[in-house]
C-alpha cells in the first residue's frame, strides 16, 4: 500500500513526466507536472531533506496532478512522519500548490495541515519565478514540522466530551470539510478506532483520536480536495483542543546543520527563522 493507501490509482513517476501540457494562452500559462516535481525535488534536497516515499496520481485526462512525498532530515516520529503533497492542474481548476502535513504510520492517514500556492494563478511568469517560488515555499517547512509537532501533542492531551464532538461534527459540516452523509462514519469511527494507536494510555479518546476518525474516513474521498479539507479540520480542532489556532507567527527556528555548498539559494531559505 502507498503514501494515498489502498482503493486510489496511483501512477509511477516517469508517468508523470510523460503527461503533455497545453500550449499557453494570453491569459493562462500551465507549467508540466513534471517541471513542478522537478523543481521541488531540487529544492528539498539541496536542502538536505531525503524524501523517503513518494506516490502520484492523475486525473480529468492527465490535467491534474497530485503527489505525496514523506520526507526526513534526521527527525522523526514512531507514529507519523512529515509529508509535502503537490498539486498542479493544466486545466485552470487550481493554483500550482504545496501542502504540509503528516503521514501516519499505523493506517496512511494523511493530513495536511498548512498549504502554500506556489504559483498563485498559472500567469505569464511562473515558470521563470517557479523555483524561488518554491524556495520561499520550502523555507517555511522547518516552522511548519514544528508546529505540526506541537498541534498533535495537544490533540493527544485533549479528551473533549461527547457534547464537544457532536458539535464538532456538524459543525465540520458547515465549513465544508465533509458532507453531512460522513457524519455517521467519523463518529463511527472515533468511538471504536480501526486502530488501538488512537486511543491514549488508559483507552481515552482524544483529539488525535478525532484528527484521525476524520481522515481514515478521507482515505474514499478525492485526493485533491484532501489538502482543502485537513486544513480546515486543523484549523477547527485547534479551537476545540487548544482554544485558538496555532500559527506560524509563534514558531521560532533553529539554524539548519548545513547547506549544500554547491546549492544556490535564496536569503529567505538561509534564515530559516525569518517567517515574514
Amino acid at each position: 500500500m502507498g503514501i494515498l493507501g489502498a482503493g486510489r490509482s496511483t501512477v509511477s513517476e516517469p508517468e508523470v513526466f510523460l503527461t503533455t501540457t497545453p500550449e499557453a494562452t494570453e491569459t493562462h500559462y500551465p507549467i508540466p507536472h513534471g517541471t513542478l516535481v522537478e523543481t521541488v525535488q531540487d529544492v528539498v534536497r539541496g536542502a538536505q531533506w531525503n524524501i523517503t516515499d513518494t506516490d502520484y496520481a492523475l486525473f480529468h485526462e492527465n490535467n491534474e496532478m497530485f503527489a505525496v512525498w514523506r520526507i526526513q532530515n534526521g527527525e522523526s516520529h514512531p507514529d507519523y512522519d512529515l509529508t509535502i503533497g503537490l498539486r498542479n492542474s493544466h486545466n485552470k481548476m487550481f493554483a500550482a500548490g504545496m501542502a504540509v502535513g503528516s503521514y501516519v504510520m499505523v493506517c496512511s492517514n494523511l493530513d495536511f495541515s498548512g498549504e502554500v500556492v506556489i504559483g498563485r494563478k498559472h500567469t505569464r511568469y511562473i515558470l521563470r519565478d517557479l523555483r524561488g517560488l518554491v524556495e520561499t515555499a520550502f523555507s517555511k517547512v522547518q516552522a511548519m514540522r514544528i508546529l505540526q509537532d506541537r498541534r498533535i501533542e495537544v490533540y493527544k492531551e485533549n479528551t473533549p466530551s461527547d457534547t464537544e464532538v457532536h458539535d464538532f461534527l456538524v459543525r465540520s459540516v458547515d465549513q465544508n470539510v465533509m458532507a453531512n452523509s460522513y457524519i455517521p462514519k467519523v463518529l463511527k469511527e472515533y468511538r471504536t478506532p480501526s486502530h488501538e494507536e488512537f486511543f491514549n494510555e488508559g483507552r481515552v479518546r482524544t483529539g488525535w483520536t478525532l484528527l484521525n476518525a476524520y481522515t481514515e474516513v478521507f482515505k474514499s474521498v478525492n485526493a485533491l480536495t484532501l489538502s482543502n479539507r485537513t486544513i480546515k479540520l486543523h484549523r477547527m480542532l485547534d479551537v476545540l483542543c487548544n482554544g485558538s489556532e496555532m500559527s506560524l507567527e509563534d514558531v521560532s527556528t533553529p539554524e539548519p546543520d548545513a547547506i549544500a555548498e554547491d546549492y544556490t539559494i535564496t536569503e529567505r531559505l538561509r534564515n530559516w527563522g525569518s517567517l515574514n
